[in-house]
């Protein structure tokens, strides 16, 4: 995570805001517009780091050369930092190269190139000018940017990798990768910087975005966010964190936990380090809040027998015992009989001495 975040210059920064959502032969798909209003609202709003009236809106483009036009002309006036964002069908051609479908792109593949905008000629329209140029991509097969030839050193922040597809929460009216970032940008986050910077957003959305919707089967691995940086491009930030200052509070503290729990339960085989990182971020946690709300807090204790948990099931019960059986005896001695935590931290000890 980043702890000195660059903060774009208001004055000669533009962000593009790309999306569509009706479509004359593929499905619609109304969450990618209401994705990208929300996006557009905050990345422009008080929390944001663009100027209102530097945040273009491009809504269901009826031709490659409009987006091409609006991109272009945010390119020739941003020195600053310049963000494109498309939120949308991502199609493949015959050669598998990624394309932003538009309303009337074919659902052919051998017409995909005359009906879409290939995503090249989109980042070659974002020019050179700009000091930080950056593209987020919300849109299937997204991280086929990476191969792209004018993306070679633009920094790029796809919603999933080169073969997946990305999925959408209509219960919401959001993509899921949408969904997650405006509730980091709503809810902050207690441990970091007073900015939301690039790095961050993709650290956490590397774990939120594993926690799939319930109707998807537990066999379906989730896509994974992929971000490619270009020299401290990952430093750069996006919006003011809300949460900042509040890590050793007790919301913060219990935020800090959600996270460390949604990580350790992240089941991903090309992610095998997401267990034993949760692990000690749960003793970290546990420390702090020891140093905050005191050793016999409640939540003190809640938060080390996570952390033993966390141990036993990484590390086997005898590690777990070693933790529990102290905390045990604390606990009993802290704790009213009828406490909630106490329960549950006696019924840990008792299912791993089991």
């Amino acid at each position: 995570m980043s702890s000195w975040p660059l903060l774009p210059d208001r004055s000669s920064s533009w962000a593009v805001l790309i999306a569509v959502g009706a479509y004359a032969e593929l499905p619609a798909m109304p969450e990618a517009v209401r994705s990208a209003e929300l996006l557009a609202d905050h990345l422009g709003g008080p929390d944001g780091v663009f100027a209102p009236d530097r945040v273009l809106r491009v809504f269901d483009p009826q031709s490659t050369r409009e987006v091409l036009d609006r991109i272009a002309w945010a390119a020739g006036r941003a020195d600053g930092t310049l963000l494109v964002y498309y939120a949308g069908h991502g199609v493949t051609g015959g050669a598998g190269r990624l394309h932003f479908a538009l309303p009337g792109t074919a659902d052919a593949p051998d017409q995909v190139g005359r009906t879409a905008l290939s995503a090249d000629a989109a980042f070659a329209a974002m020019g050179r000018r700009a000091a930080h140029r950056v593209a987020v991509l919300d849109c299937c097969f997204a991280g086929r940017a990476l191969d792209e030839p004018a993306a070679a050193d633009l920094h790029l922040f796809t919603a999933v990798d080169r073969g997946r597809k990305a999925l959408l929460n209509q219960e919401l009216g959001l993509t899921r990768f949408a969904e997650e970032l405006l509730r980091l940008f709503a809810d902050g986050v207690p441990d970091a910087a007073d900015h939301l910077t690039l790095d961050l957003l993709h650290h956490q959305l590397a774990i939120t975005l594993a926690q799939l919707p319930s109707p998807l089967p537990r066999t379906y691995q989730a896509p994974i966010p992929l971000q490619r940086t270009i020299d401290a491009s990952g430093s750069l930030a996006l919006a003011r964190n809300r949460a900042h200052g509040t890590a050793r509070t007790e919301p913060g503290l219990r935020a800090r936990a959600a996270f460390a729990y949604r990580q350790f339960a992240v089941r991903h085989h090309r992610q095998p380090w997401h267990q034993p990182q949760a692990t000690r971020l749960l003793h970290t946690i546990a420390t702090d809040a020891a140093a905050s709300l005191g050793p016999a807090h409640p939540l003190t204790l809640q938060l080390r027998n996570a952390h033993a948990r966390a141990v036993g099931a990484t590390e086997g019960p005898a590690a777990a015992l070693a933790l529990l059986e102290p905390l045990a005896v604390e606990a009993l001695a802290a704790l009213p009989a009828g406490s909630p935590v106490l329960a549950v931290i006696l019924a840990s000890l008792a299912e791993h001495r089991a």
